[in-house]
């Protein structure tokens, strides 16, 4: 599983998709989550247009993750360029 952490280091980064096409990730926000939970979700970018469901993104780093994605839209990109969300609630473990 891949850290918070790690997903915020790879802000502007590329992943590529099993059919070739590759997302890049734009940014990592973070609400305040209740203690205990970690709670954020990451905004790609991607010239391509993918329906809502389960994504393996492959970075050259951090190796091949499945996430959920779901598509927001152009965000008045004329360009093309399509926005896609993974949101991302989880328990930490206790110290």
């Amino acid at each position: 599983m891949i850290t918070l952490q790690q997903w915020r280091d790879c802000e502007g980064q590329s992943f590529t998709l099993p059919d070739g096409n590759t997302l890049v990730l734009e940014s990592v926000s973070m609400p305040v989550a209740p203690d205990g939970w970690e709670c954020f979700s990451l905004l790609f970018a991607a010239p391509c247009d993918l329906e809502q469901g389960m994504r393996t993104l492959r970075h050259p780093t951090l190796g091949e993750e499945a996430v959920f994605l779901v598509p927001l839209g152009p965000f008045g990109a004329t360009d093309g360029t399509q926005r896609f969300e993974a949101v991302f609630n989880r328990q930490v473990a206790s110290p």
